[in-house]
């Protein structure tokens, strides 16, 4: 087996896309658990689901952070071992990522500090709305990341730029997933 720069690249980033997707694909559920632990211990007041909750929050602070970690080396592998896909495909792939960290991570990251630190702090309530909030991020950075990753699948809705690579022509058509209709 010939050790060359494309296979090593391919072990590395997998190596790290399957530390990293381990995180994420954890805490997307656990935080809606987490949501559903608060909001019967508001109901109820039962010290069983404050426990609970208390318990589950340092779990899913650490693999949060685990995730925040192992994907910011996975984007910069994206840029380092795959620039010429990145190159090409930026306009496209780009914006995709962007509305992920714009609209899903710092939504989680701005609530997440109430969410650990607050419970003392903040009225239950808030505390609450902070859970909610971080639990619907986590679904909002599932369907951005699902998202570039279906049209790295199945890419449609873009045309080729005179320069060379590729521009979004319609942000709607990567659902379609008809193969025979892309670019």
């Amino acid at each position: 087996m010939d050790f060359d720069a494309l296979l090593l690249s391919r072990l590395q980033f997998a190596f790290t896309i399957a530390f990293h997707i381990i995180f994420p694909s954890f805490t997307v559920g656990l935080a809606s658990f987490l949501a559903v632990l608060e909001g019967a211990w508001l109901v109820t007041r039962r010290e069983a689901f404050k426990t609970l909750y208390l318990f589950w929050l340092k779990v899913f602070a650490l693999s949060f952070g685990m995730g925040v970690v192992t994907g910011v080396v996975m984007s910069y592998e994206i840029g380092t071992n795959w620039s010429v896909f990145s190159r090409v495909a930026a306009p496209v792939i780009g914006p995709l990522l962007a509305f992920e960290v714009l609209t899903a991570f710092f939504m989680e990251a701005s609530f997440l500090g109430v969410m650990l630190f607050g419970w003392k702090r903040v009225g239950p309530g808030l505390h609450f709305t902070a859970t909610c909030i971080v639990a619907a991020g986590t679904l909002v950075s599932a369907f951005w990341i699902i998202s570039a990753n279906s049209w790295m699948q199945s890419p449609s809705g873009f045309g080729l730029r005179p320069g060379g690579g590729l521009i979004a022509t319609d942000w709607w058509r990567w659902c379609s997933r008809r193969p025979s209709r892309c670019a």
